[in-house]
C-alpha cells in the first residue's frame, strides 16, 4: 500500500479552510444546516491568517502568554524549549489590533469587531455544543461572515501578500477568497427578497 501523506501550514490551512466555506456555500442552498460549516471553515480560516499574520518572525506573538514565557525562560537558562500551543482565537484578534506587524495593526471597521466576536460564539456553540434545542437567524450570516472575510483580505493587502510561498499560491487564495465572497454576496442577496 503506498503512504499518503497531508501537508498543511498555516498558509495551506487558510486555503483548505476557504474552499471548505466556497463548497458549503454551495450546500446551503439545498441544507441550511450547511451554514455550521461556513461559520466553520471561515472561524478556521480568519484564525489562520491572524497566526499567519501574527507569525511573522515571531512565533511567540501566536502562542499563548504562559508559553511565551516559558520559552523565553527556556532560552535564557539553556533548557529545553516547552511545548507551545497556539493562544485562542480571542487572544489572536485582541493581538492582532495591538500589535504592528511590517507597519501594519489591523483597526477594525464598522460592524467587523462584533462580527467576529459573533463568529467566534456561533463556531464554540457548533463544535462544542450541549445537547439543546437551538434556533438560529441566518438570514444575517451572509454579512457577518462577508466582514469576517474582509479581515483575511486586509491581512492579505497589508502583510500576508509578502509572505506566500510563491505567486501560484498566493493567486490560488485570491482566487478562492474572491469565490467565497461572490457567493456570500450572492446569499446576502437572496435572503434580503
Amino acid at each position: 500500500m503506498e503512504e499518503v501523506w497531508l501537508h498543511t501550514d498555516e498558509r495551506e490551512d487558510v486555503l483548505a479552510s476557504l474552499r471548505m466555506v466556497s463548497s458549503s456555500c454551495d450546500a446551503v442552498q439545498a441544507d441550511i444546516g450547511a451554514w455550521k460549516w461556513v461559520v466553520v471553515g471561515i472561524h478556521s480560516a480568519l484564525q489562520s491568517a491572524m497566526a499567519f499574520h501574527l507569525g511573522f518572525g515571531n512565533d511567540l506573538l501566536v502562542s499563548r502568554h504562559e508559553d511565551a514565557a516559558a520559552w523565553l525562560a527556556a532560552h535564557e537558562d539553556g533548557t529545553p524549549y516547552p511545548e507551545m500551543m497556539m493562544d485562542s482565537f480571542p487572544s489572536l484578534y485582541k493581538k492582532l489590533k495591538r500589535h504592528e506587524v511590517l507597519g501594519y495593526r489591523f483597526t477594525p471597521s464598522g460592524t467587523q469587531g462584533g462580527n467576529i466576536n459573533r463568529l467566534n460564539r456561533f463556531r464554540n456553540e457548533f463544535v462544542h455544543f450541549m445537547p439543546k434545542g437551538w434556533s438560529i437567524e441566518v438570514s444575517g450570516m451572509p454579512a457577518l461572515c462577508l466582514d469576517c472575510l474582509d479581515v483575511v483580505d486586509q491581512l492579505d493587502q497589508n502583510s500576508l501578500c509578502m509572505r506566500w510561498e510563491g505567486e501560484e499560491q498566493h493567486q490560488a487564495f485570491r482566487e478562492v477568497l474572491e469565490l467565497c465572497q461572490s457567493k456570500l454576496q450572492a446569499l446576502r442577496s437572496g435572503y434580503a427578497r
